[in-house]
């Protein structure tokens, strides 16, 4: 959307709270000690750090960022000299200030003795400057991460962030920081709609058989199987409609040249999905009437709205007397509508299923290979050197002229410049690597499917005949599903899943309705996937709602065919008492939703289909674990629940405790405290707890008994010694054995790659196709030297911090981008001209093989590509589908095709 992601970012400094602790809660902490120690973080531009520019006044950030990052793309091409070298310098070390935010921090709480003590009049400090609470972030909370503001613009922030809402409307003070936290989402401002209707929900009414789960009047939850029950459902529940001339207006602005499906939006105290659907339209040859009643009670004239959007999605809409009073507040706080997401133009045809997806099917050993097959075929296909399949292997089967023109500037872009390329042994390194990783996510469920990932809708004819008073029917019965990607494919029932899941449940099978009438109004919901209004859908995918929730859709037979259709499980709601909150509520509310509790949950479950499989369908075992199975997507809501400040019921120790359990016999059999097989793929430490087991056993083993682990098992006869070794051994396994689908799928990809190995030929790679014939100074050669050596001491502790702190997967890549950019930045103030300092770097790293050669695509990379592409006549090639193609892979044929790309590359960055 508009400029790329990397160019939105701004940095903060992240701390942790023992660290303001220790240092007397008075850190002093330079930009570039941050960068090093890792103490930097990048987010996306939001509200909050837009209201900071304003406050602050700086409102021609964005315009300075741009005009300084333009000098340095003209300083690149220069010649190196003193003054050339001073004037990147500085020019980085004010772009990097321009993108930093000191009045914006963010503290990892460790304990709540520490957050008392920031939170207390006594405050603290860094680098001499005041912070004060502003609030958690609900994906912040989970990491115990609370933004700080500057104290003295603290006030200014607060009452910007509540926006002129009635202070006296109770409420419940965990929802009241979720609800100003949304000005904390990555956003792009959009211009204003002409009017803006805010509609009441449209609530449907219809009977289903459900099982109900409900712990209010009772220790552990009580599952009941209901029929007929009467239900009410909030069809509506987080989207509203935009007119397709609005939608195409937004889209242009975002830099879109198609007409979306929809927008998730972001505005004071809302949040949700507007999808493309013609009201106007609807009031003309439908409901024949244009004056609507807004959620106030006033009418309006629904030809001069532009953007409906409802109740759910106006969060406080409440706390104003109206929709203009509530535009008015947000006009004079500074408010506007933004977007953090938008549909796109076409889906993928192939994404992966998860094992959380996997775990619940039933599924024998020749399903699970058919399964598995596709992803197996498509790594076995590129263990050769064919950089065509390697192509199809790292960037996917629908390779095109816009994924060479989006995708960063590294080896995999270099080969579809320059097949020589597969003749580097850093790039057969890298592939190698991306191989291996594969392989081991297949043998944790991720395998390749037909199918896509899609934002769900609720009928927006549903909504509109709500909006006009009229009888709600809707466009889709019970059990009816619209998705214009798999009618087209001729499909007419998929699976459904959508993560967090807990058990069969919440999988579901939709089927799919296509008329005239519904392709006519559904007709911009190109790439949504539309539920009905007269079914639980939502309840069984674990309490979904159209706020931008996502479901991933497949019409793999295997997956179907495993699929039993249950009812929904719909967990009995509890509520917390609403009051006036102040900020000891809201700090308090931060403290009871700090950890991931839902995360646990959701791996105690999995545990428990792991146990399950040692028990016989009927058995005592079997029928309590399948209630505590169910019973996760009750423990799962109350995780939620307790973050909102609602006293729950965490799920009982001795389902998960072995000490616990060892009370009662039964619980001991079927306690699930061990992550099953698979998982030792999926956390590096339990890789290393079991290795190290297994090596430790094998060896006493051979010490006891002369013989290995697998000679001993294959004794047709055992001593007592000998049985009673492996008995314990079976037991002290830090994980479980267990013959589940999971550890069964595990141990057929594990068996299907034993011994195949990457072909690696030994053929020369010439590194000067990575240069240009230019000349470079051997002066500046020994300086980058010595930068070189500088980076791979740094380098080294920065993957010891990283493995020690356990940072998680997204933070890791924004630390490294980081990383490299300092380096980037401190190489070209050594060298200004990128030509030169290109050549530099690939004769100093390429010339020894020994040295590592990321950090010459770390620094160089964008280089590279335009040495890569002048010597190849600025031609990229790629595989593309075609049926009479001469490269077979994953199961498809395809040819190479060729592209000019003229105006992408052609500047001259010649001296």
């Amino acid at each position: 959307m508009g400029r790329s992601y990397q160019d939105r970012l701004r940095y903060v400094y992240k701390i942790t709270s023992s660290r303001i602790r220790k240092l007397e809660y008075d850190l002093q902490l330079t930009y570039h000690e941050a960068t090093v120690n890792g103490e930097l973080a990048s987010i996306g531009n939001n509200q909050v750090l837009r209201f900071i520019d304003t406050i602050r006044k700086h409102n021609n950030r964005d315009v300075d960022i741009a005009k300084i990052e333009e000098e340095i793309h003209q300083l690149k091409a220069l010649k190196t000299n003193v003054e050339n070298k001073r004037t990147i310098k500085r020019l980085h070390e004010e772009l990097n200030q321009l993108k930093f935010v000191s009045d914006y921090l963010l503290i990892v709480i460790e304990n709540n003795k520490d957050y008392d003590r920031l939170n207390s009049s006594q405050g603290f400090k860094v680098n001499g400057k005041k912070y004060k609470r502003l609030l958690a972030t609900t994906g912040g909370a989970k990491s115990s991460t609370v933004i700080y503001v500057s104290e003295d613009i603290h006030p200014l922030l607060e009452k910007r962030l509540n926006n002129g809402r009635n202070p006296n409307m109770e409420m419940i003070p965990a929802k009241l920081e979720a609800y100003k936290a949304l000005a904390c989402s990555t956003s792009i401002p959009v211009s204003h709609p002409e009017r803006v209707l805010v509609v009441r929900d449209c609530i449907t009414e219809f009977e289903a058989n459900i099982i109900q789960i409900d712990d209010t009047e009772s220790e552990y939850p009580q599952i009941e199987s209901k029929r007929n029950t009467p239900i009410q459902m909030n069809m509506s529940d987080g989207f509203g409609l935009i007119s397709p001339e609005l939608s195409e207006r937004w889209a242009k602005e975002l830099g879109h040249g198609y007409i979306p499906s929809g927008f998730c939006i972001r505005n004071s105290f809302c949040k949700g999905m507007v999808f493309t659907f013609d009201f106007h339209e609807f009031a003309d040859r439908v409901a024949y009437k244009y004056m609507v009643d807004d959620a106030w009670g006033n009418s309006v004239d629904v030809r001069e709205v532009d953007l409906i959007i409802t109740t759910s999605m106006l969060k406080l809409w409440r706390s104003y007397n109206s929709v203009d009073d509530y535009l008015l507040c947000c006009g004079y706080y500074g408010y506007t509508f933004s977007v953090t997401k938008i549909t796109p133009k076409q889906l993928e045809d192939e994404r992966h299923l998860n094992y959380q997806f996997i775990q619940s099917l039933k599924l024998n050993d020749a399903q699970i290979s058919e399964l598995i097959r596709p992803t197996v075929d498509s790594i076995k296909d590129v263990l050769g050197e064919d950089y065509r399949k390697a192509l199809l292997f790292l960037k996917g089967v629908h390779i095109d002229e816009q994924h060479f023109r989006n995708s960063p500037n590294d080896y995999i872009k270099g080969l579809m410049v320059d097949q020589r390329l597969i003749n580097d042994p850093f790039v057969r390194n890298k592939i190698y690597k991306q191989i291996r990783k594969r392989m081991n996510e297949a043998k944790i469920g991720v395998l390749r499917v037909r199918g896509n990932f899609s934002i769900i809708s609720g009928d927006p004819f549903t909504l509109c005949q709500s909006i006009f008073g009229m009888t709600l029917t809707g466009l889709l019965k019970s059990g009816e599903f619209y998705s214009r990607y798999w009618i087209e494919r001729d499909v007419n029932r998929v699976a459904c899943f959508r993560a967090p899941m807990t058990c069969h449940n919440n999988i579901k099978v939709l089927r799919f309705r296509d008329t005239d009438e519904i392709r006519h109004w559904y007709r911009y919901m190109n790439t949504v996937t539309i539920l009905n209004s007269w079914d639980t859908t939502t309840h069984s995918l674990n309490g979904a709602d159209m706020d931008s929730d996502q479901v991933l859709t497949t019409d793999n037979k295997i997956v179907l065919d495993a699929i039993q259709e249950l009812d929904a499980i719909v967990c009995v709601q509890k509520t917390a008492a609403p009051k006036i909150p102040d900020e000891k509520d809201l700090i308090q509310a931060n403290k009871d939703s700090f950890g991931d509790l839902i995360g646990f949950t959701t791996n105690k479950i999995t545990s428990m289909f792991d146990v399950l499989a040692n028990y016989e369908e009927g058995s005592a075992e079997y029928q309590e674990l399948m209630y505590r199975i169910q019973c996760g997507q009750h423990y799962q809501q109350n995780a939620i629940d307790q973050a909102k400040g609602i006293e729950c019921k965490r799920m009982p120790k001795h389902w998960y405790d072995i000490r616990v359990a060892a009370k009662n016999e039964l619980d001991l059999n079927i306690v699930a405290h061990k992550k099953p097989y698979f998982f030792i793929y999926n956390d590096p430490e339990q890789k290393r707890d079991y290795t190290t087991y297994v090596e430790k056993t094998s060896q006493k083993c051979l010490q006891r008994f002369g013989m290995t682990m697998d000679e001993l098992r294959s004794k047709n006869e055992l001593s007592t010694d000998e049985a009673q070794f492996l008995t314990q051994f079976e037991q002290r396994l830090p994980v479980s054995m267990a013959p589940s689908i999971m550890n069964r799928l595990c141990h057929q990809v594990e068996k299907v790659f034993e011994g195949l190995k990457w072909k690696q030929a030994n053929t020369a790679f010439d590194h000067n196709i990575l240069m240009s014939p230019k000349k470079y100074s051997q002066a500046r050669y020994k300086e980058i030297q010595q930068l070189y050596q500088v980076h791979n001491e740094e380098l080294r502790s920065y993957m010891t911090n990283i493995r020690k702190n356990k940072v998680k997967k997204d933070e890791r890549s924004a630390q490294w981008q980081l990383f490299v950019s300092r380096f980037k930045e401190q190489a070209l103030g050594i060298c200004n001209n990128e030509e030169d300092l290109c050549n530099m770097i690939v004769s100093l790293c390429y010339k020894n093989v020994e040295k590592s050669k990321q950090f010459v695509w770390d620094v160089s990379g964008d280089q590279i590509i335009r040495n890569l592409l002048n010597a190849n006549d600025q031609m990229v090639g790629y595989p593309v589908i075609d049926s009479v193609g001469d490269i077979e892979f994953g199961g498809k044929t395809f040819k190479m095709t060729a592209l000019k790309l003229e105006d992408l590359y052609s500047e001259n960055h010649s001296e």
